[in-house]
C-alpha cells in the first residue's frame, strides 16, 4: 500500500497510488485483453494520427507477437512499481513504454510534464473514457498518472524512492538534473538523440513513394522526436531528382494535418542561425516552403545535428560513400533505395536502420534497450 501524496503541487490526472498493485505474472490474458480493447477504442475514436498510431501499435496481433518474443527471454514476473518521467516535446511516447510495463505486469506511476501539449492530456482523457466503461478492468490497479512542476524536487525524490525502477524520457540536461536530485540504482534513461535519412533515387517514378514515406518520419511531433529526420544524405542522386523530391515533399506536407505550427516556423529560423554560428558550415542553397526550411550544406558533419532543434529545418548533404565518422547521438537512419551491403554498413554506425517511413514506429527494442526484459525478472 502506498501512502497518498498530500501535496497541493500534485495533480492526480488518473488513478490513485493507494490502489496500485502489480500482478504475479507477465502477459496475463486479462492484461492482453484490456490492452487490445484499448487499441480498438483508440482506432475507432480516430482522435488524431498520434492516437491512432498508438492504437495500431498495441493491436492484438502485435501484442501476441511481443508475448511470443518474451517467452524466449526466460523472464516471467514483473519488476514491481515503475515510475515513468515523461518528456514535454513528444506527447504520446511515454504511453508506449507504459503499455510495455503494463504487459509485463507492473504497476505504474507516470509523471506528466507540466509543459506537455494537448495530445498528452487528450490521451489521458481517452484512457479515462475507456476505463469508465470497464470498472472491473485490471488496468485500474496498474496505472496512476500525476502532474507536478519540475521544480518540485521533493516529489520526484518521493516517487523515485517508492518505486522499484525509474524510466526517464528527456534531454541530457533534464536527466542529469533528476539524477543529481534523486539518484536511483535501477533506471532506464532515453537521452538526446538525432536521426537522419539516406536516400538514393534513380528515377522520377520513385519520388512519390519516397516523399510519402519521408513525410511520416519528418513531420510528426514537429520534428522534435529523437527518431525524426533532421538531415538528408543524398547518395548518388542527381540534383534534378533532388529538386523534384523537394517539390513533392512540399505538396505532401501542405495537406498534412500535423504540418508545422506558426511557433515552429518562428523557431526554425532562429535555430538555423544558431547552427550556422555554432558550426560555421557552408550554405550552398536554401529552399523555404510549407515543408520547412531546406538547406543544402557542406561539408557533412554529424556533430551539427547534435545541436539541431527540429521545427521544420532540414539539412541536405551529398554522401559519396559510407565511411563517414559516426556520432554517439545518432539513433535512427531511415533508408530508401540502398543495397543490402550499404544497409549493413550503416547498421554499424547507428542504433537503428529502418526503411524510410517507419522511423517513428515504436519497438520494445529502443535505443539499445530491451524494454520487455528491463521491465521483468
Amino acid at each position: 500500500m502506498i501512502p497518498l501524496v498530500d501535496d497541493p503541487q500534485v495533480e492526480f490526472l488518473f488513478g490513485n497510488p493507494t490502489n496500485l498493485s502489480c500482478l504475479d505474472t507477465a502477459f496475463s490474458d486479462d492484461v492482453i485483453n484490456e490492452i487490445t480493447a484499448f487499441s480498438t477504442f483508440l482506432l475507432k475514436a480516430q482522435h488524431s494520427n498520434a492516437h491512432s498510431a498508438l492504437g495500431f501499435w498495441c493491436r492484438k496481433s502485435n501484442v501476441l507477437a511481443m508475448k511470443s518474443d518474451f517467452k524466449s527471454f526466460a523472464h516471467s514476473s514483473p519488476k514491481g512499481l515503475i515510475f515513468h518521467i515523461t518528456p514535454a516535446n513528444v506527447d504520446t511516447v511515454y504511453f508506449y513504454s507504459l503499455i510495455l510495463s503494463i504487459l509485463c505486469g507492473n504497476s505504474n506511476i507516470v509523471r506528466i510534464s507540466d509543459r506537455s501539449g494537448d495530445e498528452a492530456y487528450q490521451l489521458i482523457g481517452s484512457l479515462k473514457r475507456f476505463l469508465s466503461q470497464r470498472p472491473q478492468s485490471v488496468l485500474h490497479a496498474l496505472i496512476c498518472i500525476v502532474s507536478y512542476p519540475s521544480s518540485a524536487e521533493e516529489l520526484t525524490r518521493y516517487f523515485s524512492e517508492l518505486c522499484d525502477m525509474r524510466v526517464i524520457w528527456g534531454g541530457d540536461d533534464a536527466i542529469a538534473k533528476i539524477n543529481q536530485q534523486s539518484p536511483v540504482t535501477n533506471q532506464i534513461c532515453f537521452p538526446d538523440r538525432f536521426s537522419i535519412a539516406v536516400l538514393h533515387l534513380e528515377s522520377e517514378a520513385e519520388i512519390e513513394d519516397a516523399a510519402i514515406r519521408f513525410t511520416r518520419d519528418y513531420v510528426p511531433f514537429s520534428q522534435q522526436a529523437c527518431s525524426s529526420i533532421k538531415a538528408v544524405l543524398w547518395h548518388k542522386t542527381s540534383k534534378s531528382l533532388q529538386a523534384l523530391f523537394w517539390q513533392s515533399l512540399k505538396d505532401k506536407v501542405q495537406y498534412n494535418d500535423e504540418a508545422f505550427s506558426q511557433t515552429a516556423q518562428y523557431n526554425r529560423l532562429y535555430n538555423f542561425q544558431r547552427l550556422l554560428l555554432m558550426h560555421q558550415f557552408s550554405v550552398e542553397n536554401t529552399y523555404k516552403s510549407v515543408a520547412g526550411l531546406i538547406c543544402e550544406a557542406a561539408p557533412f558533419d554529424l556533430a551539427i545535428l547534435a545541436d539541431h532543434k527540429g521545427d521544420g529545418l532540414l539539412l541536405s548533404f551529398e554522401l559519396e560513400n559510407f565511411d563517414f565518422v559516426t556520432h554517439a547521438k545518432l539513433q535512427t537512419v531511415s533508408c530508401f533505395g540502398l543495397t543490402t551491403s550499404e544497409l549493413e554498413k550503416l547498421s554499424s554506425q547507428a542504433l537503428r536502420v529502418t526503411p524510410l517511413g517507419s522511423a517513428l514506429t515504436f519497438n520494445y527494442l529502443w535505443d539499445g534497450e530491451n524494454l520487455l526484459m528491463a521491465f521483468s525478472n
